[in-house]
């Protein structure tokens, strides 16, 4: 569902990838590694967030430096850092995601954003919301998100248990799921979808 090929791409002071190459398939893959392995740079130039000098990738058959637009409504991100567009409100982030991700599943949004608790946040911007509560947005669009390919970096940050426990679920139940590729990077532990995950690790 999701293939590279000899990848290259270096920051200025510091070579990253050189020729890497991997394949992705439906269920969980857990990406490993020590600090600064690229874990993080890997799922951004997966997302298309970073170009990479060199390499071929693909998503679900589209390939990233031919069909742009076609490869990235194919994978949804999930960053590590404070969200874009804080000056909208959660109902309003989804509304401009629907249009960017068309196959967005409605019920399971709704089914989310109650189990995170949003419902009493949802007239607020953004901005005005804890890290927490931010996350917990751009998680529920990314579990929602219809895409073949879906990427979580660092995905626990900042939730609380109950949030905690719920996600861990879902992971547990997409990682054994035939139709849509989980990349994710996590410094915590996974629960019951340890057993299921593919590791990753970028440390070798």
């Amino acid at each position: 569902m999701l293939q590279v090929q000899s990848l290259h791409f270096s920051y200025p002071t510091q070579a990253v990838f050189s020729g890497w190459s991997g394949t992705f398939s439906a269920g969980l893959t857990w990406v490993q590694g020590r600090n600064g392995s690229g874990k993080s740079t890997l799922l951004k130039l997966l997302a298309g967030a970073l170009p990479a000098r060199h390499g071929s990738l693909k998503a679900a058959g589209f390939d990233l430096h031919s069909t742009p637009l076609d490869y990235r409504r194919q994978v949804f991100w999930c960053g590590p850092d404070a969200m874009a567009f804080e000056h909208l409100s959660a109902p309003e982030y989804w509304g401009f995601m629907r249009g960017l991700y068309p196959r967005l599943d409605e019920a399971a949004l709704r089914q989310h954003l109650q189990a995170f608790g949003l419902e009493p946040h949802l007239a607020s911007p953004l901005r005005a919301l804890s890290s927490g509560t931010q996350r917990k947005v751009w998680i529920s669009a990314a579990l929602a998100a219809g895409t073949p390919v879906r990427l979580l970096d660092e995905p626990f940050n900042a939730l609380d248990t109950a949030s905690l426990d719920y996600l861990r679920g879902v992971l547990a139940a997409q990682a054994q799921a035939a139709e849509v590729c989980w990349v994710l990077i996590s410094h915590e532990d996974l629960g019951e979808a340890t057993r299921w995950a593919r590791c990753l690790d970028l440390s070798s």
